[in-house]
């Protein structure tokens, strides 16, 4: 899982609870911003514990109430054979529950039921079917103030939340971008790697990353292809950077174009033509992007 490597502390410490809470059977509540690698945690987490039985995803945004309710506690239909949901077929496993705060009111009720009495009440009310699944929920939103407003049951935030793991924003990791980067560029590039230059580098990790590891994922895979086999140019990542109003402004391609350009002039310890065939453009084109940015050569000795 290189999305989630890091050497940032808080997370390494979050990293060490893994074990502990998968060994454990209480319900799991893991929070972070899209993209930070709550579903990713959570099948370590499955992995890591001694549950034989499987892990089941169901993506509760992603299905209409009356449809989540089928996925989650199954359906009985009249002279029919019973339709197991997710919590029978998750038994002795792991139910992951991607984005729990999307769930209506009456899938609450009665998942909290659920939980509470670990079984599930048949069609007509007179029998029992027993569940053993534990659950593991991921939300991107804050519950707490959720619960606060109404909209989310307070009896089922108490109980998924018994163990309760937070994941950290990827602008909060910037000692892990560069390390995170070159892992990317090493699964999608395979033995044609490209290198990531310092100034790559600085592209990346001055970026806000509104879409946390997942956009940096898809950054990457993006430029390493568009590399193919060469040098990954702050300008390619500056192309594939999107502005969010959430993150602030990225850097602007203004900026990084400038930026690159000096450090290529000081790589080639100011040789213009060697410069701009490492910068793709032509020398005419060089001596005006100098003259606009207002570049002047360092004094010789």
């Amino acid at each position: 899982m290189p999305e989630l490597l890091t050497q940032f502390a808080p997370l390494n410490a979050v990293l060490s609870m893994v074990e502990r809470v998968a060994l454990s059977e209480s319900p799991v509540l893991i929070t972070g911003e899209r993209g930070t690698g709550k579903t990713l945690l959570a099948r370590a987490i499955h992995a890591a514990s001694r549950r034989p039985g499987p892990l089941v995803e169901i993506d509760t945004p992603a299905l209409p109430p009356e449809l989540l309710d089928v996925e989650l506690f199954g359906f009985d239909e009249d002279g029919g054979p019973r339709k197991p949901g997710g919590l029978e077929h998750a038994a002795q496993g792991t139910l992951l529950l991607d984005e729990i705060a999307a769930m209506g009111h009456t899938s609450q009720t009665k998942l909290v039921n659920a939980m509470s009495r670990a079984m599930l009440p048949t069609p007509d009310g007179a029998g029992r079917i027993p569940i053993s699944a534990r659950v593991i929920a991921t939300t991107a939103h804050p519950l707490n103030v959720l619960v606060r407003d109404g909209r989310f049951s307070e009896p089922l935030y108490d109980r998924i939340r018994n163990a309760h793991v937070e994941l950290p924003p990827l602008r909060e990791r910037r000692p892990d971008i560069a390390l995170l980067a070159q892992q990317l560029a090493a699964q999608f590039g395979g033995l044609r790697t490209p290198r990531l230059s310092p100034e790559a580098i600085a592209v990346l990790e001055e970026y806000s990353w509104p879409g946390n590891v997942r956009e940096l994922r898809t950054v990457m895979e993006r430029a390493i292809t568009a590399a193919n086999g060469g040098e990954v140019l702050p300008r390619q990542l500056a192309a594939l950077l999107s502005p969010s109003p959430e993150a602030g402004a990225p850097m602007r391609l203004a900026d990084l174009e400038r930026r690159h350009i000096e450090a290529v002039l000081r790589q080639t310890n100011w040789h213009r033509g060697r410069a701009a065939l490492l910068l793709g453009i032509s020398n005419k084109t060089l001596y005006r992007k100098i003259r606009e940015y207002g570049f002047t050569p360092p004094a010789s000795d």
